[in-house]
């Protein structure tokens, strides 16, 4: 098959990227988001305060149940498989998966920015709260703060405030590392297990088991008889080289899926924790 029809037929799997109306995820973000907004426009902070707060909130309630297309992930475990940067380009075009990860930390660059140009704000508080929550999912490194080190900040700054009290509750509520996660990674289907998709991990660490088999069983074979004849042991050639392949495969898509499951515990947490404390911002 042509590239091009190759990629029209990936394309061709691919699902709307628009947001169904039954979407509770993103009703609930849009919700917060309204109320944020007029939490802003109450502050009386300056313009640029609230503009960027705000910038910087959209980031952040950029929510909705995460539904990837099947040519995306075709793409991503052919671009795994064959380490092609045209399948890369691919995979990363036909949906915003890598996009829903991200904005956490679009979210705390601009909110830190905000604080670092004036931090006398009048939006601080609320600010630290947020940053808060979504330290708890950042992904890129290089930022100064943490989840602890804002709420502390929080509290230590405003003491007596409701946003204070919520910090500290929300300092005690238990949430899973991206980093984590991806460190346990290294073993496919060890970052599914803790942030706990026992199941989906299981699954993916008996495929690179077998697939570690394949790649160690004829190299085994190939030790103790110095050679393979490629007429009389190729079976034992193409083993090597499918389960070199799944491997790679199993890999790859094991660190991606880590991260969104760890994405999608915290905000479950997140929400359990604003259903329970309903003046929460």
């Amino acid at each position: 098959m042509k590239p091009w029809l190759f990629l029209l037929a990936l394309a061709a799997c691919s699902h709307s990227l628009l947001i169904p109306k039954g979407d509770d995820t993103y009703r609930r973000a849009l919700e917060h988001y309204r109320h944020t907004r007029q939490l802003v426009s109450a502050s009386f902070a300056p313009d640029d305060d609230q503009a960027m707060f705000m910038q910087a909130e959209s980031l952040f309630r950029y929510r909705f149940t995460s539904r990837r297309s099947t040519g995306a992930v075709f793409a991503e475990l052919a671009a795994s498989a064959t380490d092609l940067p045209m399948l890369e380009a691919v995979a990363g075009s036909l949906d915003l998966f890598a996009l829903r990860l991200k904005t956490n930390d679009g979210a705390i660059q601009i909110w830190e920015t905000m604080l670092d140009r004036n931090p006398a704000s009048p939006l601080r508080a609320l600010a630290l709260y947020r940053l808060g929550w979504a330290y708890r999912n950042h992904i890129v490194t290089g930022f100064v703060g943490s989840s602890d080190v804002v709420f502390d900040a929080l509290v230590k700054s405003y003491p007596g405030s409701e946003l204070a009290a919520l910090g500290a509750a929300a300092k005690q509520v238990p949430y899973k590392s991206p980093s984590t996660a991806g460190a346990w990674s290294i073993f496919p289907g060890a970052g599914q297990i803790y942030a706990g998709e026992v199941r989906n991990g299981t699954i993916r660490l008996a495929i690179a088991a077998a697939a570690a088999t394949a790649i160690i069983v004829p190299a085994v074979i190939a030790y103790q008889r110095n050679s393979l004849d490629v007429s009389d042991d190729w079976p034992l050639l193409v083993s090597g080289i499918a389960g070199a392949t799944v491997l790679a495969v199993d890999y790859t898509n094991s660190y991606q899926d880590a991260l969104r499951a760890v994405l999608e515990v915290n905000e479950r947490t997140e929400r359990g924790f604003e259903d329970a404390h309903p003046g929460a911002p």
